[in-house]
Parts: structure tokens; C-alpha cells; sequence
């Protein structure tokens, strides 16, 4: 037998066990003076206060929404479309918790302390998962969070897919839900799932399990509003619950006055919802039976139409908190004069702009299958620059060429060195000797058509420009000054990158291929942020070719291979040379890896892991009190 202890894995047989601990940890080093920003080498902006003054219950607190982000699905199984990433997972996670949760703090790891479940043991040869339950959860109506109830989170997923695999973001064909042979309630607090082959546990606790949300299988599983409590068990009824329950979720204007919606786990429960503006509060569960009863009474999650909208009201000091864009770097010095804490790091993933594979137009699609192609243009993106200079970055973020973070214990030591630096010249040489004819400021062409060596590759003409549109987010800035600095360079060379910019939600619900295939044709590349990563960082899903996740449809059969055996493997060294190969492959054109910073007023306080997570974009407010 195999169990998921807090130290790792222990084996009864003297196998060399892996310490879960040691998952992605993140420097607590100090950045240093805020006003200027980060401290050349360090890993955070700013630094945490302690823990102060008295905790009082009640008040409330106004958060600041990301500009053109919001929340537009209820149920915790979130299709590919509706999947605003950290947005939908913040709105969520405060009133359904997942079976594990993470991060803790800082580290990228499992957080025991907030999961509902102690962590699983595994046991023939890894094809035989027990969970179980911690005491003390509830649902707001006071009954127990139970077993069933994620055996019913499973059917009602199985029964989505089987409608379309685009009906749950975080679905890979293969794996889970289509990894489980069988999911059994074997006691109203144990759950047994058998696998269909042995999985490394290491990943399946830490990226499977981890998506994973407990629901209320008493008060859900229905099929209309007044219908009779139906046996989930069976795929047709699994099915009509998952098709009323989605319609639900799909109308924002009924989220605050749908009975469905009044029963929660979390912390928090939704109080009013403004379809219009996308405002919504939360109140206080009374009946939450986690680890921290919420001390603050109400939270205002307040929408704001641009950065500088949303930086002049927490200047002001009518936001309680908020992100502070790189654009606003600069003005921390006045935030902490109007009595804000600051505090940033890297976050926990990677950014990019992103590649669309699928993109036939202009033969793209011909294009980006030349690694020469895909490598000249990281050569044309000037990650110390950006970082150094005041109208993108300005200092608060750090050089990232891979999918995991330098600090994490499965890479090899090199992530944030460049394996194709910034150098024009040698960009230009690459395409001089693929027979390219660089016109600088002018239209590069093919001239040597054909597959050799020399050649521009298979499936590009004579004549052939190298054209792409790049879409960007429209807020922050940030991504219009990289854009726009990356087509800047990219023109020297003869290469047209046309920008525009577009919303959040916009980049995420239409150029993404799993999630709108009818529409790949429309973009070439697109930028908007980034993935985070979970504590074992694998791509599947991301990366591999049947990807749910896979924004860009990158294909690669020594991808799909080294991520099989990160999955079902036990050997560390295969995710990193995961890592390792796509650092170097190239399936997106890697951007520094910014700063995720956040200002809170000094009134409101709290431990200090409460507040290191936000860097994560993870919140955990029952923490918080206003003193």
C-alpha cells in the first residue's frame, strides 16, 4: 500500500519516497524598497506584514475585479467556454470547496489544513484510491459533506462529457473522469475509486483530485426544480440533473435568488449578483464547519472598466483591495502613503503569447510546424528589456522560459535561462539559411521553397510572407506594450504581426481552439495572461495533443509521450525532461513571468499564508478581519 502522508509517499517497501512539502516552494525573500520595485534576484515585491491587532466579526470589505473579467457560471463543473480561469475559480471556490485544496501560503503544494478529506492512500500496484472525509464540513442547511457527494461530483461529470467533451474545462480525454473503473460511497465518509490502470499518485492526488468539488448530492440530484431526489448512480438520470443543473448555471441574472445555488459549503454565500455590471456580494456562511469561521461579515466584489479606473479607486482608498497592474509600479509609494500593504511575486505558472496551431490562414498553420520559424520568433521577444522598462514591467517580474518555476524541485536548474536569448541577427540568419529573403521594414518572402535543410519547409510557397495577427488583452497595459514591442520587432525583420486588442473573456471563450474550433481560422496568435500551475507540473492537458486546455492545439508525439510518463510513472526525471523538451520546443512564445501583486488596506489583517496566496490569485478571506 501506497499512502499520501504530509511527508509524501510511504511505502511498505523501501522505495525512495517523495516529499509532497517540497512541492514548487516560493522564496519569502524580501523585494526591497517598494517604491522602486524588485531587488535584482528577488523572488517577491514588497514583503508580508505580520500578523496585527484584534479580530473583530462583521463589516465588510469591497475587493476590486479584474477589468473586462467576471464570473458567468455556477456550477462547479466549468465548460471550456465559460472558463475565465482564475475569475470563475475565485467566485466558486468561496462557496464550494474542492476535495484538496492549494496552494498553502506560498508553496504550490496540497494544503492538508484546508482540504476536506485527509490525503488518499493508494494500494494495488496504485489502482485502488481511498479517500476519506474529514469531519466538520456541512452544507449550509446543516447536513454533512459526505462521501456521495463526491461520488455524485463524478456522475454528473461523466454525464457531462458524454454530452460533449468540451463541457468541463479540465477534462483530457483518458484521464480523469475516464481513468475511474469505478467510484463507491463504501461508508458515508470513505470514498473508493478504481482505477483502470496505475497512476503515479503523486500526480493524481496533486492535479486530478485536486479538481475535484464535493456537491450536494441530497439537494441536487434532481431534474427540475420541484422534481423527486433522483439515484445519480444511473447515467439517465446523471444526465437530465447535469442538463437542468447547467441551464441554471448558465443565467447570472438567477444566481443570488436560485434556491439551487443557497446551498454551499464554502465560507461564503452568494447575496446579490449585478448581471449588468457584473457586481456581486457574498455574506458569511454561519454554517461553514471548515478549519476558520469568516470573521467579515460581507464582501463587495466591485467591477471596474479599465486598470486606471480601478488604481484611482484604491488610491482614494475606497477599495479595501485589488491588484496593482506593472503599470502602476511606479505609484506604490503613494499606495502605502494612503495605507495599503503591498505585496507581489511570480506567479505560479508561466506566460506566453500563444500559438494557434489550427490556423490555416496564410498557411499559419505551415508556418508554426517550423521549429526554425517558431524559434526565430522567440529570438525577436527581449525578456530583460521588458522587464527592465518603465512602460511595460517596470522591474516587477522575472525571466521564465518554461512551464514550471525555477524553484520547483522537477526542473533541471535552467528554466529561467534562455535556450533562444534575444538576437535579431540570429534570427535573421536562421531565416537567411531556411531560404527566407529578409526585406527589414518591408515583406519578407520565401524564395527556396521545398523540405531540405536549406529550405522554408513543407507546405510553403514561393512568395510566402510571414503574416500573423496577434490579439492581446485589452486590460492591463501591460499586454499592449508587449504586443506592441514584440511587432515592432518582429518589422525590422520584414515579419507583419498585426495587434488588436480584445476582453479577458473574449480571448478566453473564443480564440481557443478546444472551446471554439469554428473560429481558429479568425487568429494567429494571441496573449492574455498565462496558465498557473498545479503542484505537479505535468502539461497534460495543456499540452498534449487531446489537451482540453490546449489553447493553441500544439501537436507533438515526444510531448504526448514524456507527459504519459510523467502521468503514470513514478520517476521525477520524467517531468523534467517534460519540461526540459518543451522549453525548447517551443509550443508558445515564452514572456517574463509577472508579478501578481495585490495592496490591502492595514485595517484588515490576518496570518501571514492567508495573504501570501494571493500572488496565486487564490482567496482565502474567512482568514481576514478588520481591526
Amino acid at each position: 500500500m501506497t499512502i499520501f502522508t504530509k511527508r509524501g509517499f510511504r511505502r511498505r517497501s523501501p522505495l525512495l519516497a517523495v516529499t509532497l512539502a517540497a512541492l514548487l516552494p516560493l522564496a519569502a525573500c524580501s523585494g526591497g524598497d517598494t517604491t522602486t520595485g524588485q531587488k535584482s534576484g528577488s523572488k517577491t515585491f514588497g514583503s508580508l506584514p505580520a500578523q496585527s491587532g484584534t479580530p473583530k466579526d462583521g463589516g465588510a470589505m469591497d475587493i476590486a475585479q479584474q477589468p473586462g473579467a467576471g464570473p458567468f457560471y455556477m456550477l462547479p463543473i466549468v465548460p471550456g467556454a465559460f472558463n475565465s480561469t482564475y475569475v470563475t475559480y475565485q467566485f466558486q471556490r468561496l462557496m464550494y470547496r474542492p476535495l484538496y485544496w492549494f496552494p498553502e501560503g506560498a508553496s504550490h503544494k496540497v494544503n492538508e489544513a484546508l482540504s476536506m478529506a485527509a490525503l488518499p492512500e493508494f494500494s494495488d500496484g496504485n489502482k485502488t484510491v481511498t479517500i476519506k472525509m474529514r469531519e466538520g464540513y456541512k452544507w449550509s442547511d446543516g447536513n454533512p459533506v459526505e462521501a456521495d457527494d463526491v461520488v455524485f461530483f463524478i456522475d454528473l461529470v461523466k454525464a457531462a462529457l458524454k454530452k460533449s467533451p468540451s463541457n468541463w474545462a479540465d477534462y483530457t480525454p483518458g484521464q480523469f473522469p475516464d481513468s475511474i473503473a469505478g467510484a463507491k460511497a463504501t461508508s458515508k465518509s470513505t470514498v473508493t475509486l478504481k482505477l483502470k490502470e496505475a497512476y503515479n499518485p503523486e500526480w493524481f492526488t496533486a492535479n486530478q483530485l485536486t479538481s475535484v468539488i464535493p456537491l450536494p448530492a441530497d439537494q441536487w440530484s434532481r431534474a427540475s426544480a420541484d422534481g423527486p431526489i433522483l439515484d445519480h448512480s444511473s447515467p439517465k438520470n446523471a444526465k437530465a440533473i447535469y442538463t437542468y443543473l447547467d441551464k441554471a448555471s448558465r443565467d447570472p441574472a438567477s444566481f443570488a435568488k436560485n434556491p439551487l445555488w443557497k446551498t454551499v459549503d464554502g465560507p461564503y454565500r452568494l447575496s446579490s449578483f449585478d448581471v449588468t455590471t457584473n457586481f456581486y456580494s457574498m455574506a458569511a456562511n454561519e454554517a461553514y464547519g471548515g478549519p476558520q469561521k469568516p470573521h467579515i461579515k460581507t464582501l463587495n466584489f466591485r467591477p471596474f472598466t479599465s486598470e486606471t479606473a480601478k488604481f484611482n479607486q484604491l488610491l482614494s482608498g475606497k477599495l479595501t483591495m485589488g491588484t496593482v497592474d506593472q503599470n502602476n509600479v511606479g505609484q506604490v509609494a503613494a499606495l502605502k502613503a494612503a495605507g495599503y500593504h503591498v505585496y507581489g511575486a511570480p506567479r505560479l505558472g508561466f506566460s506566453f503569447i500563444m500559438l494557434n496551431f489550427k490556423d490555416t490562414t496564410g498557411n499559419v498553420d505551415k508556418l508554426y510546424a517550423q521549429h526554425y520559424i517558431r524559434q526565430a520568433l522567440q529570438q525577436l521577444i527581449n525578456q530583460p528589456g521588458y522587464i527592465a522598462s518603465k512602460g511595460m514591467y517596470n522591474g516587477a517580474a522575472v525571466e521564465s522560459y518554461g512551464t514550471a518555476p525555477a524553484t520547483s524541485p522537477y526542473v533541471s536548474g535552467n528554466v529561467a535561462t534562455a535556450p533562444y536569448p534575444y538576437d535579431p541577427a540570429a534570427a535573421r540568419k536562421l531565416l537567411e539559411d531556411h531560404g527566407w529573403k529578409v526585406v527589414p521594414n518591408g515583406a519578407t518572402t520565401c524564395q527556396r521553397p521545398g523540405t531540405g535543410p536549406s529550405q522554408c519547409g513543407a507546405g510553403i510557397p514561393q512568395g510566402q510572407t510571414l503574416k500573423f495577427n496577434l490579439f492581446f488583452r485589452s486590460e492591463p497595459q501591460l499586454h499592449s506594450a508587449v504586443s506592441t514591442a514584440f511587432a515592432s520587432e518582429a518589422r525590422k525583420l520584414g515579419v507583419t504581426v498585426s495587434v488588436t486588442p480584445k476582453t479577458f473573456s473574449f480571448l478566453i471563450q473564443n480564440y481557443n481552439v478546444p472551446a471554439a474550433p469554428s473560429k481558429a481560422g479568425e487568429w494567429a496568435m494571441s496573449t492574455w495572461g498565462g496558465f498557473g500551475t498545479k503542484p505537479y507540473p505535468t502539461m497534460s492537458g495543456v499540452f498534449d495533443t487531446k489537451g482540453s486546455g490546449n489553447v493553441g492545439a500544439y501537436s507533438d508525439p515526444k510531448t504526448d509521450e514524456l507527459i504519459r510518463d510523467s502521468v503514470h510513472g513514478g520517476d521525477r526525471k520524467a517531468v523534467q525532461a517534460e519540461i526540459e523538451h518543451l522549453r525548447t520546443d517551443l509550443p508558445v512564445l515564452w514572456l517574463p513571468n509577472a508579478h501578481i501583486i495585490w495592496a490591502w488596506k492595514d485595517t484588515l489583517s490576518g496570518p501571514a499564508d492567508a495573504f501570501a496566496n494571493l500572488p496565486s490569485n487564490v482567496l482565502t478571506p474567512e482568514y481576514w478581519y478588520l481591526k
